[in-house]
């Protein structure tokens, strides 16, 4: 159950606001569809090394996935405390953490409110946190690499 529907209605969800935010900027839109069909070249598919060659059209779907994350939040459950570097400890339990908060938290992401997809090219994803794009979660139950 929670894996039909969670894999339905998550892949729903994002398809729909990379949609809605491509609708909302005609200029990406197009630049996006101009790429997809240079790539497609005639062809009704696209093949798996064809995502490769549509680098601009992977930036304006991750900055949709930044901006409307699918999963808006995650939870774990800790079997001992853990305790950080700087010597404070989290007991143990739960504890929730808000992926629509990340992606939106302006110490994170600058003008986080304003669809840039350029946020995302290769050189400054590199210098980036490495948890601070968690659209389907992060760790050992990540749904995506």
């Amino acid at each position: 159950d929670t894996f039909m529907f969670e894999g339905h209605d998550t892949t729903a969800s994002a398809i729909s606001f990379i949609l809605y935010s491509l609708a909302c900027h005609p200029e990406h839109q197009k630049i996006c569809r101009d790429e997809i069909m240079q790539v497609l070249d005639g062809k009704d598919t696209m093949d798996w090394e064809d995502l490769s060659k549509i680098p601009y059209t992977t930036m304006c779907i991750k900055e949709s996935l930044r901006i409307y994350p699918p999963v808006p939040g995650m939870s774990r459950k800790f079997t001992q405390p853990i305790t950080f570097c700087d010597g404070r400890t989290l007991p143990e339990g739960s504890i929730g953490t808000s992926v629509f908060g990340i992606h939106g938290n302006g110490i994170v992401w600058e003008n986080p409110d304003v669809f840039d997809h350029w946020r995302f090219l290769p050189e400054i994803v590199s210098k980036s946190a490495p948890h601070a794009f968690v659209p389907f979660s992060a760790g050992p139950r990540n749904c995506i690499g």
